[in-house]
Parts: structure tokens; C-alpha cells; sequence
């Protein structure tokens, strides 16, 4: 079978039958077999798509198949081409295929077919070696059966200056797999562009190799505690803390250097910090605009109103800024998450004006105003009249906006990115995204984080479901377990119970998609999490809220923090949360980030203790990859393990307690626990941030606990409590 046919098979390889020896055969340059098992054996299949006008009748499906599947193989063209499977006059998609568009208000698939009479290169692996880094290719032959010529073989970074490539064996590794070494370059992350040619003089498409140092070509989403920042409310040119807006919705003028200068003082790296989330970079619109339900003057501070596809938006600095942060963050091992905005646009974006690129009228449809409810209108509505929808139904839209997205991460070396406004727009927007860039950038030893936005009320576990899966989105924000850690720890009403059941039900509800969802205890879109545990959260954004004094507070938010730290999946941290920022709803949540000398000393100590179990986790396999094992679980207390298979002295065991010991109770402030802890190592356990060890026993275990607090342990032999940071 020919290379393109076999590719074309694959995604089903496991489910059909009989393997790629019963694949029809198929005239032609580059076949494509499609494949469809239809509901009964009667059924009338037919494909119609862009390869023959969509006219009907399609190419018919005949049944040939004992297991019911069927074949037909087509004459694709190369590149993204739509069709779909009609059964019974039904239209359906391509179940192989994850990528969809849509015709005549159908969705339908979108197929990137790979052109076979081209020669084609593919990353196979990255490494380092003694001389320099090394980047293992598989070359497969054009129609014409030539040879690779490694004397064509050219590199550039991502400044396109050229790097010297050296090819191990270039008289024979003409085909198949073959190491290209790269001497040690400036670049702390290189992301190299590969050319070539074939010994006929055909040319491959050019290839992409991300090159990271030794430790992160092993990185994983839940690897790392992500910073996210609100550039224009965190720091000055000058790393200098900012002065408070005039407005609360103004700009207080915080720029990419300022973002850079935190990276440069170690200000993430004692934070534990491994990746910073950049709120959207585009240009916005100058001047203020109305707030469609406060009335209220805003700017475009924040980024989400893109006016300027490509243009970085000069208040915040230069392309050479962010390259320098770029740069910055790479060499210490930071990675780097762009905020993408492509459900709307500001008025004043090119975009807006392009006959058939947006969907309804201004006013008609306002979010969450009057009858437009989010419910029923969440992918019609508009945030307000001066913010058009994009409609992603239109084929040049999808492919501007997905060149647009591809052009900021390979412009300033993104690492991945978060999609704003999942829920508002078809899901064939994030997939197509996701498979752009996965195509582009991913290959063995670089994996690109796609994360997105999808805002949810507590229970909404089916709508998170929706989007994941492997040609979906790597993870979404956890918003079912954000309102189960402010019920249960904020506020104080819901058990804590209440944190492991959104774990369990959600894990039941991604099913096999297995994501790495994000775990949050707040971002710009809610009220604070210290002004919740104050009890001064109301919806209206524009008084502020006031600091807190009460301990409880910071106490709240440390245990708070510190599950998202230790519970599973990838820890996100809203700057100013290490110090129990205050704020209500937006735009008081995206206050300035204070200077240093405001702050109190119990905020101060709220961030040290954070910054120490960031390090440790940085440090700890089990809190970063390990399974999740609830022990015990109750109204004030949660209890639980994070285990690596086949290594049970690393494991990490987690204690979190709420009002065990209330207030005003005679003797001493701690509770006595005694519980079974089967399937635990038994013996001596160290407390790993001052607690005292215990004997853990599967048949009882007593913990000496104290009311709203954190505990970690680990077996007295683990390495944890020897090695790691604490």
C-alpha cells in the first residue's frame, strides 16, 4: 500500500478488521481511503465534497464487508479539502477524522491530505550530545522513489539566522532515519526550520524542531505551576511596581519589560513558578468604551478586544520587548503561553468589515442582557455592540484566524496557548487550532500546550467533556473543582468532600480523553479568593474591596493554594493570589499588583509558605504525574495520596483539614485523627514542611491535626524528604 493511503487508515487501524491488507486498491497518484460502518446494512452511503462539486449523487459506499464496515477511496487534492459521508440522506462526518467545517449549514470533515508525490522529512527525536544538540529526521520518498540529498539540507533559528547542519553518514542515510547534529547554540530553546531536497531536485515541505535543554524534552502540562499575568496590571518598564489607574477600568500602563524584569529577579523561580500565561497581546483599540450592562468606561487594557490581528498592541512595548521576554524565559527554563482571542473582535478590527467574517447585529443579542440568556444563546450573543462575533463557518475566516494564531507562536516562540471563550464558538474552531499547530510544532520531545477557557457553573462537567479529547484541547480550567474550593474552603458551607467528588466526576466524564485540566482558585473573571474568604464578594465590580486584616483569611488561602498544588493536574496561580490580592468582580480583581512595602506580614508569610510547596512540588514526581487516591473524606477534612506506580516510598500523602477545632474550644488547638490508611507503605512518615511524623498503619493511623491547614508527608526513607526543596 502506498505511504499516504497507509496514513490515511490509521486512526482506524485498531477498530477495523483485517488490517490494511483488505483496503481497496486505488488508481491514481495519492489515494485516499475513507472509511464509514453505517447503521444497518441497507443503508444508502454516499460522499459528496469539494473534490466533485457536491453534487448528487455522491460516490457510492458499497457494502462488501462482513463486519459492515466500508471502504471507498477517493481523489482527494493535497491540502484541507471537505466532504461528507451521506447516509440516507443524512450528513455525517468522517468518525476518523477530528477535524471538521462546515456547507450549507452542515458540519462536515475537514481533511489535510498529504501530498504523496512530494518527498517528506519528519522529526523523529531531539537529544543532546556532547558536541551539541542532535535532531533525528525519517525521510520517505516521493512518487519518483529518489533518495534524500543531504547536501540540500539547510536550518534556520528563529531569528532565520542560518544554523550549520551535520548529517551522520550522508553516503547512506539517504533513506529512513537519519541524525542531523547541531552545534551548541546562543539560543537557550532553538526552534529550528529545516529544509530540503530529494536527488530529482523535489522539495520537502519545510519541517520544525524545538530543541530544549536536557530535562524539559520530558515536560508534561501538569510539570509546572503556571503564573498568569495581567501585563498591564503588573509591573512598569521599569520593574517597578505600578500606580493604581485613575480608573478602574483605565490602564495602568504595565508592560512586557516589566513581565521580564520579574523573570530576571527571580521573582518566578522562587515562586516555584515553571510556565507564565500572558494576558492577549494584540493591539486595542485607543479611547474608552461602555460597559453593556454598568455603563461604565473601559479600556482596552486587558487585550481581549483585538483591533490589530498581527499588531502587537504598543502599550505594552515592542516585538523586541517580547522577544527579550521570550528569550528571558526560555533560558530559565520557562515556558510560555500566548492568550488567543478568535470568538470576536473589536469594531475597529479589520475583520469587522468583511462582508460574511462576523454573525449578528449589534444590540440584537447581548450577552447575559434580557432575553439573550448564556444558555440558549451562548454562541450567538455578543459581549457588547462594539465586540463582533467571528463566524467560523466561513472558510476564510477559519483559515485567517488559524494562520493568525500559527503566527504568533512562530513569530515569538509561544509554547502554547490559551483559547479565550471556548463555549461561544463551534467546536470545529479549537480543533482546527489544535491541529494546525500540533501539525506545525509538535513532534517527539516538544509537546505544544493547548489549554482553554470555558467558563462553567459547578456542575457543568458534560460542556468541559465536550471539547477534550485527542484531537481536542490538552485541558480546560477546572471551573466545577473553582467552586467546590470556594464553597468548602472560602466560604466555609459545602464539605470537603465536595473537592474530591468534582475530581471524581470529572475524571468519570472526561473518560479517555485524559486531560490535564487546569486547576484554579481564581482568575480575572471572578472576585477574588481572599474577598470571598472575607465575605465582602458582590458582583459589582467598581468599589473596591477592602484588604484583609482577619488571619483566617490568609489561612483560608493558603489551604486553598495549597491544593491546587497537590491535587492532580496543572496548578494555575492569578497574580497578586500568593499574597491574598483582594479584589471583587472585574475590574477590581485585575487590580496593580501592590509593591512589596504594602504589603502585610501575614501576606508576606502566605507567599513564602506557597513559594516553598511550589518548589517541593517542582521537585516531587508524585505531586506532578502521580495518581490521585482519596483516603478519607468528610465535612471539615480531605485526605489523600499521590502515587507513582511501582515506587511507593515516593509516595506523597496529603492532609487537609477545615473547622476541626472550632474557636473557643477548651484545650489544645489540634484534633486528634485516627483513621485507616490501607494500601500505604507502613511505618514512619516525616511531616514534610514541619509536621510531626507519624506511623502510618493500615489498620489506624493518628494525625494530630489543626483547623484549616495542610499537611504533607512522605515515607521516612523517600528521597522526597531528603532531596527536595522545603
Amino acid at each position: 500500500m502506498r505511504r499516504r493511503a497507509l496514513l490515511a487508515v490509521l486512526p482506524l487501524a485498531v477498530a477495523l478488521a483485517g488490517g490494511c491488507e483488505s483496503v481497496p486498491e486505488a488508481a491514481g497518484p495519492c489515494p485516499t481511503v475513507v472509511w464509514h460502518k453505517p447503521a444497518s446494512t441497507e443503508s444508502y452511503v454516499e460522499i459528496i465534497g469539494d473534490f466533485q462539486g457536491w453534487k448528487r449523487p455522491g460516490v457510492r459506499m458499497e457494502a462488501s464487508r462482513a463486519d459492515g464496515w466500508r471502504a471507498v477511496p477517493l481523489e482527494l487534492p493535497a491540502g484541507l479539502t471537505k466532504y461528507a459521508i451521506l447516509e440516507d440522506g443524512v450528513w455525517l462526518r468522517d468518525s476518523a477524522i477530528g477535524t471538521s467545517a462546515f456547507r450549507d449549514g452542515h458540519e462536515v470533515t475537514l481533511r489535510d491530505v498529504s501530498d504523496c508525490r512530494l518527498p517528506a522529512l519528519r522529526v523523529a527525536g531531539v537529544g543532546d550530545e556532547a558536541a551539541g544538540s542532535y535532531v533525528d529526521v525519517a525521510y520517505e520518498a516521493g512518487a519518483g522513489g529518489a533518495p534524500l540529498d543531504p547536501s540540500t539540507l539547510t536550518a534556520v533559528d528563529d531569528t532565520d539566522a542560518p544554523v550549520p547542519l551535520a548529517v551522520e553518514n550522508p553516503a547512506t542515510a539517504t533513506r529512513g532515519l537519519l541524525r542531523l547534529r547541531v552545534p551548541t547554540l546562543a539560543a537557550p530553546r532553538p526552534r529550528l526550520r529545516i529544509r530540503g531536497k530529494d536527488r530529482e531536485g523535489s522539495e520537502f515541505p519545510e519541517i520544525v524542531a524545538t530543541l530544549w535543554g536536557e530535562g524539559q524534552r520530558d515536560w508534561r502540562p501538569s510539570d509546572s505551576l503556571v503564573y498568569q499575568i495581567v501585563v498591564d496590571r503588573f509591573r512598569g518598564s521599569d520593574g517597578r511596581p505600578l500606580a493604581a489607574p485613575a480608573s478602574a477600568g483605565g490602564r495602568a500602563n504595565g508592560t512586557l519589560k516589566g513581565v521580564t524584569s520579574a523573570i530576571e529577579d527571580g521573582t518566578f523561580s522562587h515562586l516555584g513558578v515553571g510556565a507564565i500565561w500572558l494576558s492577549p497581546l494584540y493591539q486595542n483599540p485607543e479611547g474608552t468604551f461602555l460597559g453593556a450592562k454598568d455603563g461604565r468606561s473601559y479600556t482596552g487594557y486587558h487585550g481581549y478586544w483585538p483591533a490589530g490581528p498581527r499588531a502587537l498592541d504598543p502599550h505594552l512595548g515592542t516585538e523586541d520587548d517580547l522577544r527579550t521576554l521570550m528569550r528571558s524565559a526560555h533560558r530559565r527554563g520557562l515556558r510560555v503561553l500566548f492568550d488567543v482571542v478568535p470568538n470576536h473582535v473589536h469594531a475597529e478590527s479589520p475583520y469587522a468589515t468583511k462582508s460574511g467574517w462576523t454573525t449578528g447585529k449589534p444590540d440584537s443579542c447581548t450577552c447575559g442582557v434580557g432575553s439573550c440568556d448564556w444558555a440558549t444563546h451562548t454562541q450567538d450573543c455578543w459581549f457588547t455592540n462594539y465586540l463582533p462575533n467571528l463566524d467560523w463557518s466561513n472558510d476564510d475566516l477559519a483559515k485567517q484566524q488559524t494562520e493568525d494564531i500559527r503566527w504568533w507562536v512562530e513569530t515569538f516562540g509561544a509554547d502554547g496557548i490559551r483559547i479565550d471563550a471556548i463555549p461561544m464558538m463551534p467546536r470545529a474552531a479549537n480543533r482546527r487550532i489544535a491541529y494546525d499547530l500540533r501539525k506545525r510544532f509538535e513532534h517527539p520531545g516538544e509537546k505544544l500546550w493547548i489549554v482553554g477557557e470555558n467558563f462553567t457553573g459547578p456542575g457543568s462537567y458534560s460542556q468541559l467533556a465536550y471539547h477534550l479529547g485527542p484531537a481536542g484541547l490538552d485541558g480546560e480550567f477546572h471551573f466545577p473543582l473553582l467552586w467546590a474550593l470556594r464553597s468548602a474552603v472560602a466560604a466555609g458551607s459545602g464539605p470537603m468532600a465536595a473537592i474530591d467528588d468534582a475530581l471524581v466526576t470529572g475524571e468519570k466524564a472526561w473518560g479517555e480523553a485524559a486531560p490535564t485540566m487546569g486547576l484554579i482558585a481564581g482568575n480575572h473573571d471572578v472576585a477574588r479568593f481572599a474577598t470571598v474568604a472575607n465575605g465582602d464578594s458582590v458582583t459589582e465590580g467598581w468599589t473596591p474591596a477592602p484588604t484583609p486584616t482577619d488571619p483566617l483569611v490568609f489561612t483560608k488561602q493558603s489551604l486553598a493554594l495549597g491544593l491546587v498544588a497537590t491535587l492532580p493536574g496543572a496548578p494555575f496561580l492569578y497574580y497578586g493570589d500568593e499574597v491574598a490580592l483582594p479584589g471583587r468582580e472585574d475590574p477590581d480583581a485585575r487590580r496593580v499588583m501592590p509593591a512589596e512595602e504594602m504589603l502585610s506580614g501575614p501576606a508576606r508569610d502566605l507567599r513564602e509558605r506557597f513559594a516553598a510547596l511550589a518548589r517541593f512540588r517542582a521537585c516531587a514526581p508524585a505531586l506532578r504525574r502521580g495518581t490521585y487516591r482519596a483516603l478519607y473524606a468528610d465535612s471539615e477534612r480531605l485526605i489523600f495520596a499521590r502515587e507513582i506506580s511501582g515506587s511507593p516510598l515516593e509516595t506523597v500523602l496529603v492532609v487537609a483539614t477545615r473547622n476541626v477545632v472550632p474557636p473557643g474550644t477548651p484545650g489544645p488547638a489540634q484534633e486528634r485523627l485516627d483513621i485507616p490508611l490501607p494500601g500505604l507503605q507502613a511505618g514512619p512518615w516525616v511531616g514534610l514542611f514541619g509536621e510531626d511524623t507519624v506511623a502510618l498503619s493500615a489498620d489506624l493511623t493518628t494525625f494530630r491535626t489543626t483547623s484549616w491547614s495542610l499537611h504533607l508527608y512522605a515515607p521516612r526513607d523517600s528521597s522526597l524528604s531528603k532531596v527536595c526543596p522545603r
